[in-house]
Parts: structure tokens; sequence; C-alpha cells
């Protein structure tokens, strides 16, 4: 175990299993549909997190922004904080915000695109490296009273364009009560979302995708061939049912 995954495991001080030098992710989501399973009737939620130094240096700053000590105990209290200030949040008024900045700076972009054909998937891809499970991936038990704040139990974010943990929870809390999505895998840039009720229609899916270009905007300006727009994003989102969410 590595000194990373090792001080992210005495923070969280929850049930997890230790997934190591895995040649793929079989076993991983097989014990990951378990455990949401167990989690409903035992009160918790499975995360996967995926170790590395950028992602402890995150939850470092996390506790310098509170000033406070990086121990087990504050935890609980840096995980109060950020919940605290998410309340404060309107994720609406957050969303629009930065989708009027965004749109602004890619005006001279084709943003809008057109729609495209889908075919249905769900799939996570961050805790994969080269065709291959990470070496190192944690898949915890947490104890957390509702699903949107599993992002103040991993507080990565608030770096260039990624929006802190408390604007996170927000939106994670918006879009549960839209969607049923769940954050299910984060890693140090990264956060995938598992949902239930992905939109019905174009214009919903529209809607969507810019909620998700104004979270992160990579998911737009940085996508494939075709789907780098916001129609084409729509597309997607019809027939998703894991969402994708990345920051450079």
């Amino acid at each position: 175990m590595t000194e990373n995954c090792r001080q992210i495991l005495e923070l969280l001080n929850c049930k997890y299993e230790l997934f190591e030098n895995q040649e793929n992710d079989i076993p991983l989501i097989n014990q990951f549909n378990e455990w949401t399973l167990q989690g409903k009737k035992a009160g918790f939620y499975p995360l996967i997190i995926v170790p590395s130094d950028v992602l402890t240096d995150a939850i470092d700053l996390a506790f310098e922004d509170m000033e406070l000590q990086v121990t087990p105990e504050n935890f609980r209290l840096l995980r109060k904080q950020i919940l605290e200030e998410a309340d404060h949040i309107e994720p609406e008024y957050f969303l629009a915000d930065r989708l009027n900045e965004y749109s602004d700076m890619y005006k001279d972009e084709e943003l809008l695109g057109s729609f495209m054909d889908t075919k249905p998937s769900h799939c996570f891809y961050s805790y994969m490296e080269d065709g291959q499970l990470a070496p190192e991936v944690i898949l915890a038990q947490i104890p957390a009273d509702h699903p949107w704040e599993l992002a103040a139990w991993i507080p990565m974010g608030g770096f260039n364009d990624c929006p802190s943990p408390a604007a996170q929870v927000a939106v994670f809390k918006k879009w549960h009560h839209t969607y049923g999505a769940i954050p299910t895998v984060v890693t140090y840039d990264n956060w995938e979302l598992e949902l239930q009720q992905p939109p019905s229609t174009e214009d919903d899916a529209l809607d969507l995708a810019k909620e998700h270009f104004a979270f992160s905007s990579d998911n737009v300006t940085q996508a494939a061939k075709g789907f780098a727009s916001l129609r084409g994003l729509a597309s997607s989102l019809k027939n998703l049912t894991t969402w994708f969410f990345w920051w450079d």
C-alpha cells in the first residue's frame, strides 16, 4: 500500500477493499455492484477512489483552506464546513454564471453543433490506465447521509476551472434530485456519476449538456470529433447512464 493510499484510508476511517495490480475492472465492478445493493440497507455509498500524490495534495489543500490540521478528527469538521458552504450555493445560478462565462470565452467557436445518433452506454473510465486498472484503486463504503455529500469526503477541486468541493456538492445534489445521479468514481482530476434517469427528450438533453459544459467545459471543448458541441454532448447524454467530468 502506498503512502498516498494509506493517508486517504486513515482519513476516511471506513470499511474498504483495495484492488492492486488488477488486469481489468471486473472484480472491482462486481464488488461495487454488490455494495451498492448492500448500501441501500446499511446506509453507505460505495465510492471508487484512485489515490495519487496529486489527490492527497488536493485534500491537504482543502484542510489548509479551512485552516485545519490534517487529522481524522478535523476531517469530520472539514466535511461539515464544506457541506455548510454548499448550502449557501444556488446551483442554478452557479451553473448559469459559468455557462455565460464559457459562452463568451468560446464565442468564436461553433458550440451548438448538431444532434447525432448514439447508442446506449454504461461504463467508467477514470480508474483505467493503458487498458488496465490503475495499480491501486480503493473501493470504500462511505457512510454519508446523502450521495451528493461524497464530494465532501474526497475534497478535490478548486484548481483552474474545477469547481470547489462545496460547489460540487451543490451541483451533485441538484443532479441527484433531477436525474438520480450518484457520484461513483473520483481521481485527482475526474468525477464520474452513475444515474437512473437520463433525459428523455432532445430539449431536456440540451439543457443538461449546457449544465455539463458549465460544470466542465472540457466535456465539449476537448471532446472527440463530432461530439465537441452542445448538441453532440446532448446526443450522448440521452443514452448515457454514467457521466464523466475532467478538468485540466
